[in-house]
């Protein structure tokens, strides 16, 4: 049972798969042709080790315990500790992908799909490479070849791949949004494991707002014998079923309240997150 009280937020929204409520102010440009997918340097990747496994993931984990992010099934990862695999997680918060990246995610490099914001400011562009970022083209083909190597590389590394289908950011949303099966190329290509990833909300004495509660799926592999095409929508189809499945059993708190209006009705105001 969902509980909500009347000091839930309302949000009103039209479309599910291209609605975004995290607006941080960067314009989406183009990703340059200078910028580096690859790390094969070996002094760039032992300095990059350093400061991923040394630093950041110390911080973050520090930091996402004494926020109350709590994980549940980690174990399920092991069946994937010694090949690369492919994580899909439901985006309800700025900070979702580091909290699976540092705290989830043990002892294994793990690379971040995303849009490609970050990649035109100078600092974060070069933080973000060197934790893994992989920033998504907007139109450039040639971009899009060289994301595509990437992943490849990554996955041969045995490397994770973290993935939001849902593409954009609903804060504290409780369901899984729709989402299509293009993302689940790589992993049906390249015959990969897919890990879904669940982010849930769960109440807490101690603050007005709810806590992070990561719940890992089962792993789920491609069919054998299957074409690529079959595989993207199996891969998709059991990976939506298996986070449907989890987000529906641990829904238990809502803090903001999803509201869906048809785009020729006037919407009420609402608040900004």
């Amino acid at each position: 049972m969902v509980k909500r009280d009347d000091k839930t937020k309302t949000i009103y929204y039209e479309d599910e798969l291209n609605d975004d409520f995290m607006d941080i102010g960067l314009e989406r440009k183009e990703v340059p042709q200078t910028y580096k997918y690859l790390r094969k340097n070996k002094f760039y990747n032992f300095f990059s080790n350093i400061f991923y496994f040394g630093i950041v993931k110390p911080i973050l984990s520090v930091f996402s315990f004494f926020h109350g992010v709590r994980v549940k099934n980690r174990k399920l990862l092991k069946e994937v500790k010694k090949e690369g695999a492919f994580i899909y997680a439901n985006h309800t918060a700025a900070i979702d992908a580091f909290v699976i990246q540092a705290y989830v995610v043990r002892c294994k490099r793990t690379e971040i799909i995303g849009y490609s914001d970050s990649v035109h400011v100078p600092l974060l562009k070069h933080v973000g490479r060197c934790l893994g970022y992989l920033p998504l083209p907007v139109h450039d083909l040639k971009i899009a070849g060289k994301l595509v190597e990437a992943i490849d590389f990554y996955n041969k590394e045995k490397h994770h791949i973290l993935i939001y289908p849902e593409a954009h950011i609903w804060p504290y949303y409780t369901d899984i949004r729709p989402f299509a099966s293009a993302s689940f190329h790589y992993p049906a290509k390249l015959k990969a494991k897919v890990v879904p990833i669940v982010t849930t909300y769960r109440k807490v004495w101690y603050s007005k707002k709810p806590k992070m509660t990561l719940i890992v799926g089962k792993p789920i592999a491609p069919k054998e014998g299957a074409t690529v095409h079959e595989n993207r929508e199996y891969l998709r189809n059991e990976c939506y079923r298996e986070m449907k499945e989890i987000s529906d059993a641990n829904r238990t708190i809502e803090y903001f309240h999803y509201v869906k209006t048809e785009k020729e009705e006037e919407k009420p105001e609402q608040s900004s997150c």
